[in-house]
């Protein structure tokens, strides 16, 4: 059975690859060519990047575009430009500082891969940005669009290009029927990309045509062929296009399956250093934090995200993912008897606080937000016993919080221990591999709008300066 349908499939997938190449091969592209351009300069988008396309620029620009909508990078290049307007700057640069300047773009190892290739422009190329697809592709965060983009939009260099508006015109076009990220289905893709950009040279050579090609065939895919309900009575290409003339527009492109959303909860800690040491850091005041009413500025700790994390390489607050589901929807996480080790151990080894039993304490704030393919409810909490909130900054209860609460009473939790004993020995050491954190580090409130923080650690960070600051 199972043989019999892949035989099934090679056939489906050798008579669609037919038809599409048979499309191509007649394709005509002079024609279409005049057509695509005279709509590109009635309706071609404008950027920033396109009204002075340097190859710096459209390198940052894309890289930045990655994952990334058009209107959210527009807030953040000229920022960006401002404070690094060349490789050499941006090589001169921290990564703590590239990744400030970055902050809220999201998908921070573009970030860290941009300063990456930055030092190696400077050491390998003397500064500029390489002309050669080869050099251009070697560099850290550049994939094969990424590299075309940058010689057709940077340097007006015949490279062809294929993201996802390109990918969605092209395969419409020739009314491909195969699901587009097979290996088929992009070797013919790559080959329309390069089959629109006509082999000029010389005299014959118009200006800016690469560079025109390509950004029409985008914004076309962008404004026009949209993934839904494709605007075909606005399209220049009407005439030329197979999914129109075969009624395929609903069909192609055939998409992979998307990646199923994880819900899941992780719960970030509030600690201020006079909760595991007791100095107010108020001219070294010493006192005992469960009743201390000082609520004058304290250092609070971050770590920096560790590799292979989300957000690595930032600061955020110490924080952990809720495993047992039974505590997914709680709003007390004194009863989890891991997460509780998973603290203590934190505390230890790499703060180096005092062996006292150290316990979650209440939910002061919820953040919901998602990361790649995570859709998570973030719990900020305080230890159990840690210096008390004023009353009138105080957050106040929310219908949601309600709802919650009420949701989740039904759940059946072990009965929280309160122990305040030192313990006799300690556990073993974390593997390193396993820590927490890359780093971490006492921050004044007064400095902690100066670290690149996640998103959500942002949140935080708001929300501990509104009730302390």
């Amino acid at each position: 059975m199972q043989r019999t349908t892949k035989k099934k499939l090679d056939a489906e997938t050798s008579v669609a690859s037919a038809e599409a190449l048979n499309v191509l091969s007649t394709f005509d592209f002079e024609r279409a060519r005049t057509a695509l351009l005279r709509w590109f300069d009635a309706n071609g988008r404008t950027f920033p990047w396109r009204s002075e396309p340097t190859p710096y620029r459209v390198w940052v620009s894309e890289i930045m575009l990655q994952q990334t909508t058009t209107q959210t990078v527009e807030g953040y290049f000229s920022r960006f430009l401002e404070r690094f307007p060349n490789a050499a700057a941006l090589a001169e640069a921290d990564e703590a500082t590239v990744l400030k300047y970055w902050e809220g773009l999201g998908y921070y190892r573009r970030a860290r891969s941009l300063w990456a290739a930055a030092l190696q422009i400077v050491e390998r190329f003397g500064g500029d940005v390489p002309e050669r697809f080869e050099d251009v592709l070697s560099l850290p965060g550049v994939g094969r669009y990424c590299a075309g983009a940058i010689l057709s939009f940077g340097f007006d260099r015949r490279a062809p290009i294929l993201e996802a508006n390109t990918t969605r015109l092209h395969a419409r076009l020739l009314g491909l029927r195969l699901e587009t990220t097979t290996a088929t289905a992009q070797k013919i893709l790559w080959r329309a990309a390069e089959d629109w950009l006509p082999l000029e040279s010389g005299k014959d050579r118009k200006p800016n045509v690469y560079r025109r090609l390509n950004g029409a065939l985008t914004d076309l895919g962008r404004l026009v062929c949209s993934p839904t309900s494709p605007k075909c009575d606005d399209c220049p290409l009407t005439e030329f296009c197979e999914s129109w003339r075969r009624d395929y527009q609903d069909v192609v492109p055939v998409l992979k399956k998307k990646t199923e959303t994880v819900s899941r909860t992780d719960v970030a800690f509030w600690i201020e250093r006079r909760d595991l040491f007791g100095d107010c850091g108020s001219g070294g005041k010493r006192c005992d934090g469960s009743t201390c009413s000082d609520v004058g500025p304290t250092d609070v700790l971050l770590i920096r995200r560790p590799e292979n994390a989300l957000w690595a390489g930032l600061w955020d607050f110490p924080r952990f993912e809720i495993t047992n589901e039974a505590f997914r929807g709680a709003l007390d996480f004194d009863g989890d008897v891991e997460l509780c080790d998973r603290l203590q151990r934190f505390l230890e080894e790499e703060v180096g606080a005092p062996p006292f039993d150290r316990r979650p304490g209440a939910v002061v704030y919820t953040v919901k937000h998602a990361a790649t393919r995570f859709k998570i409810t973030l719990r900020f909490c305080r230890l159990d016993g840690a210096a008390p909130l004023s009353s009138s900054s105080r957050r106040e209860k929310t219908l949601f919080d309600e709802l919650e609460s009420a949701a989740t009473s039904q759940v059946a939790l072990p009965p929280p221990r309160r122990s305040k004993v030192a313990k006799k020995t300690r556990t073993p050491k974390t593997p390193e591999a396993a820590r927490v954190a890359a780093e971490v580090r006492w921050v004044s409130l007064a400095e902690l709008d100066a670290y690149p923080l996640s998103s959500p650690g942002r949140k935080l960070a708001r929300f501990v300066l509104k009730n302390r600051g």
